[in-house]
């Protein structure tokens, strides 16, 4: 695990670019950012098998964010969905995330 993890910090986009606090902010457009950033990223699937397999419970992780536990495609603002947005799903399937993760 300690080689997965120094892998992380050497070759995350996560550790070259943007704030780390980004990446646990409670604002969704800085979360989305940090899932921009997540996007290009050349370990992004081993940061979220990580975040599954370690149930990390806050933060943006292989660009899925972590929200008490549960994971979520985006965060949505206070109020009324735009209606641009309402057809995109707000929670993930984690047996789906995990199948990700497999076939990666």
């Amino acid at each position: 695990m300690e080689v997965h993890l120094r892998q992380l910090q050497e070759s995350g986009r996560c550790s070259q670019e943007g704030s780390h606090e980004l990446f646990f902010s409670e604002k969704p457009s800085e979360l989305a950012e940090a899932q921009r950033i997540c996007g290009g990223c050349p370990v992004k699937v081993l940061c979220l098998e990580i975040a599954l397999r370690d149930r990390h419970e806050w933060g943006v992780w292989g660009g899925v964010i972590f929200w008490d536990g549960q994971p979520y495609h985006r965060r949505r603002t206070r109020g009324r969905p735009r209606q641009s947005e309402a057809h995109l799903p707000i929670e993930a399937d984690t047996r789906e995330l995990w199948e990700q993760v497999k076939s990666a």
